[in-house]
């Protein structure tokens, strides 16, 4: 169960970004937020893994993200999800400019899932 801790939170925090204006938002939108959050799941359970494996094995993966630090915490990785994946939200409910910005971030965040797997395949 633990494998799919990540997301499962994600899924059951989801509803509550579309409480406010997503409905308000066009169809493209919503679906370039849907695909940021998968996004944001898979980068989630890579780094789960990444934490497990520091945990309970000798592996020599680091975490690169500054906010997290090298070795963090599950509850650390879950909280800055949660809590950067809301203030994103909701910055982008307020946005002019809020399809280009989800075009960004999923650019981003598909950089981001591919750097993590290279690296994580590096190691075996």
């Amino acid at each position: 169960m633990t494998k799919y801790a990540p997301l499962a939170v994600l899924f059951f925090i989801s509803p509550s970004f579309s409480e406010a204006a997503h409905k308000d938002w066009s169809e493209k939108e919503q679906q370039l937020f849907k695909t940021h959050l998968i996004l944001q799941a898979i980068d989630t359970t890579q780094t789960w893994r990444m934490i497990e494996c520091q945990k309970y094995t000798a592996c020599d993966l680091i975490e690169k993200n500054p906010l997290l630090g090298s070795h963090p915490s599950k509850g650390d990785l879950l909280a800055l999800k949660i809590i950067g994946n809301y203030i994103l939200y909701k910055l982008l409910d307020i946005s002019p400019y809020r399809e280009r910005s989800l075009k960004f971030l999923n650019g981003v965040g598909v950089v981001v899932v591919i750097n993590n797997g290279l690296y994580y395949e590096k190691r075996f």
